[in-house]
């Protein structure tokens, strides 16, 4: 689970935020579910505030940890506040595999100025840094990093799983398995459209092989739809030779010789949950973490704490799974609360946030709902028209 992140110099935050998903002992506990640390955030705040670019600081430790190691790379898909030369850097405390980390970077789009990570048993230690292209520091279990030449534009856990060193450590493969399991629909460029990301031949074809996830997902679009029971998964080979997955959904109750719909005849809303929510199950089943901006598009207001109580609820989140995300629905903030909703704002083109629970006030309380207090522009993060 992550336990916090944050950048600096980073698109528009030039003086950088901290997202903590910690829970201290003050937090209700239908709110943390007796997690101390909590399994989503919402972020909120004005179009073109900087919501995006939180998200695309946790994309971008996927994009790390697999996407830079390539050839004939020549820069790194970074930007600084306005483009300026000063070093972006970024940081990520998680836990996974019951073994803490802290991965820190500092980099322009030439090259890796830094790259450390720690580890934590009873102490938070360094155990590899590298400065540029040098390993500066190591413990003794990665002395086969001496091995290995490194590149300005890859960073380290993309680049030591393509060598084959046989006495390492296994904390490089822990951290490049947790960036791998780190997906939505955010890019380096910002919010990816469906048909960037998502085919309903694939997301099919994903269902055919998971017959478990194809349930979960009957379940949720029957929430949605209730004349739809079923969804089979059929298969034909097409004008290429190639064998195709599609769906058919089914309205048992209907009583016409038809009583099936392609998906071409569901609304935009259902045929983005189909596709959807193969990553919602994907990371659920991981234990991974979901990044989705605007994850409310083409979905009823209601729908929305369903899909976000996937991931609150211990039945369905079992891998202690992780959703943040940002939505321009506003009840969302009362089902999140407090402790659960990041605020973005940006004065002269700069972006700042803060947890709501970090308002030194007694006006925001668990028992009253907080998206009035929102709309009437006393927590900020609103559009100034």
């Amino acid at each position: 689970m992550i336990l916090s992140f944050g950048a600096k110099n980073f698109w528009s935050f030039k003086d950088g935020f901290d997202i903590s998903f910690e829970l201290n002992s003050k937090v209700p506990k239908d709110i943390s579910m007796g997690r101390s640390t909590s399994s989503v955030i919402g972020v909120k705040g004005a179009n073109s505030s900087g919501k995006t670019q939180i998200l695309k600081a946790l994309d971008f430790f996927n994009y790390l940890g697999h996407r830079t190691f390539i050839a004939n790379r020549e820069s790194l898909y970074v930007e600084s506040f306005f483009d300026n030369d000063d070093p972006v850097e970024l940081y990520i405390e998680f836990e996974t595999k019951a073994i803490r980390y802290t991965y820190e970077i500092e980099l322009t789009k030439k090259e890796i100025l830094r790259e450390t990570i720690y580890k934590k048993k009873s102490r938070k230690t360094p155990i590899i840094e590298r400065i540029k292209n040098q390993i500066t520091k190591r413990t003794s279990e990665y002395s086969d990093l001496d091995l290995i030449s490194l590149k300005p534009y890859a960073s380290l856990i993309n680049t030591v799983p393509n060598f084959k060193l046989e006495s390492i450590g296994n904390d490089i493969e822990n951290i490049y398995d947790y960036f791998g399991n780190i997906i939505g629909n955010v890019g380096a460029r910002g919010a990816l459209s469906d048909a960037e990301i998502y085919c309903y031949k694939e997301a099919s074809q994903y269902y055919s092989d998971s017959p478990e996830a194809l349930e979960f997902t009957t379940r949720i679009i029957n929430k949605c739809d209730p004349s739809i029971t079923r969804i089979d998964i059929l298969d034909r080979t097409n004008e290429k030779g190639d064998r195709e997955f599609f769906p058919i959904f089914y309205c048992d109750d209907i009583q016409y010789s038809k009583n099936w719909l392609t998906i071409y005849d569901l609304s935009d809303g259902t045929q983005a949950l189909f596709k959807r929510l193969t990553q919602y199950w994907n990371v659920l089943l991981t234990g991974g973490v979901l990044v989705m901006d605007e994850f409310d598009t083409h979905l009823h207001p209601e729908l929305l704490p369903i899909l976000v109580d996937l991931f609150t609820d211990r039945n369905t989140n079992q891998k202690d799974a992780q959703f943040i995300f940002t939505s321009h629905n506003l009840e969302i903030i009362d089902h999140l609360g407090k402790y659960r909703t990041i605020l973005v704002d940006k004065v002269n083109g700069e972006s700042y946030c803060y947890r709501l629970d970090e308002i030194p006030s007694e006006v925001i309380r668990n028992d009253r709902p907080i998206s009035n207090l929102y709309r009437e522009g006393k927590l900020g993060g609103v559009p100034k028209l």
